[in-house]
């Protein structure tokens, strides 16, 4: 059995699973912007190490970038959850 390369979807899947999904509705509110800011640092960081910065980029224009993206995500997980606190 040999090692399959890792797809951006599949990177991104569990990047997701492991850094959004485990925020979960127990996050303080006041918190979650700066929390959401610091995720989409370290999706960019762990992007651009596996080589998919130029996907990820992609995927992130239609939400404004990648903090846009990381909060959208957050949301499809937490659905309770839809609208920030403002800034």
């Amino acid at each position: 059995m040999t090692d399959m390369p890792e797809t951006f979807e599949t990177f991104l899947r569990i990047w997701i699973a492991e850094n959004i999904g485990s925020l979960g509705s127990q996050t303080d509110a006041t918190n979650l912007k700066y929390i959401l800011r610091v995720r989409a640092d370290e999706l960019e960081k762990a992007a651009t190490i596996k080589g998919f910065y130029g996907e990820l980029a992609e995927a992130a224009r239609p939400y404004g970038g990648i903090e846009g993206y990381v909060q959208h995500q957050f949301e499809k997980a937490n659905p309770s959850r839809r609208r920030l606190p403002a800034t």
